[in-house]
Parts: C-alpha cells; structure tokens; sequence
C-alpha cells in the first residue's frame, strides 16, 4: 500500500513543475511515469471548473477590478494623471469584455439566396424570344395577331387578301396551301 502523503507530494511536485513551465512529457521522464499519470495527479490537485467556480472567479475578478478603478479613477482625476485615466480605461475594457458589454446586442443576419440554374425550359424559352425580338416589329406584330387569331383563320384572311377577291388563290406555288395529311 502506498503513503497517502507521498502521493499528495508528488501530485504538488508536478503542479509546481507544470506552473514552472516543464511539460508533461519532460516531468514523466523525470519522474519515471506516465503522462497520463502526470495529467492525473493535475486532475487530483487543481480546482474543478464548472459553472459555480466560473462565476466565483468572474465575481472575485470583477471586485478586484473595481477595486483598481476606485483607486486610479481617484488618482487620474484629482492628479490628471494621463496613465491613470489610461489604467482606468483598461480596467474598465476588461470589464466590459468580462460582462459580455462589447458583444453586439441584434445580429443582422445577411441572406443571400442562391442564384438559381436556369432550367432547360427557361433557357429554350430565352432562345425563343431572343429569336423573336430580333425580328422586325412589323413581323412581330403579324405573329402576334396570327396567335389571336388562330392559325388556320390567319391563312384563310391571308389567302383571302391575296387573291382576287373571289377566294382563288394567284399563282404563286409557295402561296398553295399545303396538303392536308392523309
């Protein structure tokens, strides 16, 4: 069985050795054990850190922080010490950034949408009427009116307005109407 108090020296012997600065592995050499037994012995020796000693140490450091401020807020006004006020003004930093004062209050969140891959239906659509207004705008107003019109009321008035009036058609072959299909 091992001496309670040898192990409590040791475990001190590696925390005085950590603070001096020599890592795990230079004291695990030393000591002829293990780093995790090293980290162990860390474990066993420093305070735990949960919720309740945070906000103990955030408390203690806030008091002794105002402390300071009392003091040098007296010194930098009643003297108009320039590094005084300066002290003041870091204490006061320190504070802030402790307190979560400096954090922005509203985070104004920047949308961006994605720019959407024109489908393949909007790209031929764009083809078209590229196609389309390219045309003179005498042809396009004549599409246009043959879409309010109908197709085959078109050719008729078409046909019509070149014939001579008695519904027969010149002779012009590419005015023929087109065979029907079988």
């Amino acid at each position: 069985m091992t001496d309670p108090t040898s192990d409590d020296v040791r475990d001190d012997y590696i925390l005085q050795e950590r603070l001096s600065g020599k890592s795990a592995r230079a004291i695990s050499r030393q000591l002829r054990c293990t780093i995790g037994e090293v980290d162990a012995a860390l474990d066993r020796v420093l305070p735990k850190i949960d919720n309740d000693a945070r906000r103990r140490h955030v408390s203690l450091d806030l008091n002794r922080l105002d402390g300071l401020l009392e003091t040098f807020y007296k010194r930098a006004i009643e003297n108009v010490d320039a590094q005084a006020g300066l002290l003041c003004v870091k204490i006061m930093e320190r504070k802030a950034a402790m307190l979560g004062l400096d954090s922005p209050q509203q985070l104004d969140i920047v949308q961006v949408q994605a720019q959407k891959e024109p489908t393949e239906h909007d790209r031929i659509e764009e083809a078209i009427m590229n196609l389309v207004n390219q045309q003179p705008p005498a042809e396009r107003k004549a599409h246009n009116l043959i879409s309010k019109v109908g197709g085959e009321r078109a050719l008729k008035l078409l046909r019509g307005a070149l014939g001579n009036g008695d519904g027969v058609t010149p002779d012009d072959p590419d005015l023929d109407p087109e065979p029907e299909p079988k």
